[in-house]
């Protein structure tokens, strides 16, 4: 599995919806899995503007592979400028199952 925590910059979430979904539309194009996305509903700290999105995927090569896509998609520069100006902070985390 792999999990994106993003946190958007105060004023910015309906911007970042719009942004992402331009993202997964060409992650799609390239074969991201789907997405499942969510927001806090409760919690500490400032939660209102963190974003968890997951996907998962077979193997951490199948991964690669569909990030160099992604990352290549002539779309992908000036959406990386439009997200990076709007957010925080981004981690990106990657899991695996326990036996």
């Amino acid at each position: 599995m792999v999990r994106d925590i993003t946190k958007v910059l105060p004023g910015k979430m309906a911007e970042y919806m719009q942004l992402q979904e331009t993202y997964i539309a060409i992650g799609t194009r390239h074969g991201m899995p789907p997405m499942r996305r969510y927001r806090c509903m409760s919690g500490g700290g400032d939660t209102l503007h963190t974003i968890i999105a997951e996907i998962e995927v077979d193997s951490l090569a199948a991964l690669e592979a569909i990030l160099e896509k992604i990352f290549a998609d002539p779309e992908m520069p000036a959406l990386q400028a439009k997200l990076e100006a709007i957010l925080e902070s981004y981690e990106f985390e990657v899991y695996m199952p326990m036996p």
